[in-house]
Formats: structure tokens, sequence, C-alpha cells
């Protein structure tokens, strides 16, 4: 398996940089930079009470939230709920059906691609197609939140406002909670990767930095993208993230001709990093040091773009939970950008406080 040398990683965070400035410019870059404007002023008043709903791949998540003076009050989270779609009826049914009976705002994390518009003080999203394996094809093209909009006063004869975003740029403004937002990042590295920045005060930029091309691929990385669904797309996602991490493994096994069986998850990967199994061991660490290495990049990319100490709110189990895998990040990031400090932070409910930001 390669090593990173100090000299490569400062080259991909170069060139991550110089993307990001490309792309700022509006010229053509392999990063998505979606923009997203937010409300100036908020869509609910003090003292009224609005739900946020949180949907993802196949788990639901509901918590009924009131606008006060210092913010938000969280009144009641309910617990995680298994989902299933058949098609995008099942998603307007169970969205009409999780309503409160007393709201009349519902601020949306859509865990979904999404390409946003703002209008009427509020921002919505064109559902750009189903990933996760999950069917909704009926709903592409469509706008989610006036699309529920129309669903719910069509079936329960209610008048509701919708905001929309997806999860990354929910994750973002979970982090106005405690940070500013001149110096507020976010990222999410787990079973994908995605980071995100603020432009300013009132817009959001979705970087959809899994899609970053602009570095040399690594032997392992070029095999598991040969084997993917979409070759050639999100080259970065998958030399560092969670989905793909445990094939890097696999390949390498198969390389090295060891007698190890293969693994399924990168979950795995993590455990026999943290064991002490000959071979086996020393490369799964190498693996996790690597990912942690690449993604670090990223991050000092976004520092040396803003210029300044950040604030990283993270999300992914992969990023708090893999061996060593935040100090390999810091560790990395004080080398390639000694001038800043960066902190990363975790915000409970993340999802929840982040969508509630849409509107309030």
């Amino acid at each position: 398996m390669e090593s990173v040398s100090f000299s490569r990683l400062k080259l991909i965070s170069s060139s991550f940089l110089r993307e990001l400035k490309q792309t700022y410019k509006n010229e053509r870059t392999s990063l998505g930079f979606i923009v997203h404007k937010l409300s100036p002023t908020p869509l609910i008043k003090e003292g009224e009470n609005f739900e946020v709903l949180v949907v993802g791949g196949s788990v639901m998540k509901k918590a009924l939230i009131k606008k006060t003076k210092r913010g938000i009050n969280v009144l009641k989270v309910e617990n995680e709920k298994n989902i299933y779609f058949n098609n995008g009826n099942d998603f307007l049914d169970l969205v009409a059906k999780e309503l409160y009976s007393d709201v009349k705002t519902l601020a949306l994390d859509f865990a979904y691609p999404l390409q946003p518009i703002f209008e009427n003080g509020k921002l919505d999203g064109i559902f750009l197609g189903s990933t996760k394996g999950v069917k909704l094809h009926s709903l592409i093209g469509k706008r989610i939140g006036k699309t529920i909009e129309d669903h719910v006063l069509k079936k329960v004869k209610k008048k509701i406002k919708v905001s929309v975003a997806n999860d990354t740029v929910c994750l973002m403004l979970s982090g106005l909670s405690k940070f500013r937002w001149q110096n507020l990042a976010a990222g999410i590295v787990g079973t994908g990767l995605n980071f995100a920045l603020f432009t300013n005060k009132n817009h959001l930029v979705n970087l959809e930095s899994a899609s970053f091309n602009k570095f040399t691929q690594t032997k392992e990385g070029k095999i598991v993208d040969r084997a993917s669904d979409k070759p050639g797309k999100s080259l970065f996602e998958k030399e560092t993230a969670g989905g793909y991490l445990y094939k890097h493994f696999n390949i390498t096994l198969k390389e090295k001709n060891l007698s190890f069986s293969p693994i399924k998850s990168t979950k795995e990967l993590n455990r026999v990093s943290l064991s002490n199994i000959k071979n086996a061991s020393h490369i799964a660490k190498d693996l996790i040091k690597r990912s942690a290495q690449f993604v670090a990049c990223q991050v000092a990319g976004i520092t040396l773009f803003k210029k300044q100490n950040m604030v990283f709110v993270m999300e992914g189990s992969l990023f708090w939970k893999g061996s060593n895998y935040k100090k390999i990040v810091e560790k990395t990031v004080r080398q390639l950008v000694p001038k800043y400090k960066i902190h990363f932070a975790e915000i409970g409910n993340s999802s929840i406080v982040g969508a509630a930001k849409l509107i309030s």
C-alpha cells in the first residue's frame, strides 16, 4: 500500500484550495459549490411552535420546537422510526401523518441531493434523484417543500409552510447555535463525505466535496472506482469514506496474498486496526491514517480559503469513532496550516437543531 508523503498532502490541499477559489469565481471545477440563500428574517414568531422532521435513508426523527427570545426550545424529540418508501406518495403521506396538529410550519432535513430554491422568504429544494436505495423517483424534478404543502392541503385540508435543506446544510446551520457564521464550516465524514461553509451571513455553500478529483488516486482507489456503480464519480469520497474504506483493505489483502478473511464494513476495519493481528492490523491502521490525512487536506483548503481560525462542526462515525482519526486530522491540519487554529465541534441533535435554524 502506498504511503503518503507530506509533499503529496500539501499538493492535495493546494489543489483543493485552487478549486475553491475558481468555483467562487463561477469557473467550472469538480466541486458542486451549491449556494443556499438563507432567510434574513424568521418564518415564525416568538412563542410559536413548529415541527422539525429529519428524513434519512431508512430512519425518521421528529421534534416539536418553540421559538423563544433566546432562540429555540426543544419541547419534544420522538424516538427514531424505521421508514420505507415504495414511491413518492408514501413519503408525502408519511409527512402528512407525522404533522403535529397545532403546527403551521415545518422544517425538513432531507438527506438527499437538492437544488436549492429561495422564494417567498424560505428555502426549498428541487429533488435531484434517489440515493441510498430509496424509491422516490416520482419526486425527481419537483420542489419538495411546495409538493408537501400541496399534498397536505389536499390530504388533510391544512395549510402549512415548509422549508427544506439537505443534511450537510442542516449540520452547518446547527453550528450557529454556538458559533459565529464568519469562521464556521461543517463536515460529514462517515459512510460518505462532504463539507460546507459560509460565504456571507445569508449564503451557505454545500461544496459536494466528495466529487473533488484534482489529486492522484491511490492504486486501491482506482480499483474501488472501477468496480463502483458510478465509475469516475465521487473520487475523493471513494478514497476516504466509510462506505469504501474497507474495500481498500480487502484489495490490499488480495494483493499481498494474506490469509485473512475479507471484511464487510469500515466498522470491522476499525476493530481490526485496534487488534494485534499480524499484518492485517498494520494495514487497517495505515488505511485509516491515510483517510484522515486526505480529509485534513480539505479542512486545510477551506481554512486557507477563509484565511482565518476556523470551527468545523463535524458529523460521522468514522471521524468521531475511527481509531485516532480525529487526532490524525488535527495533527495533519496543524502541519498544513500552522498559521491558523482549527477546532472540531460536535453538536447534540445537530439534524434537529440545524433544521430548526432554517426557519427560526
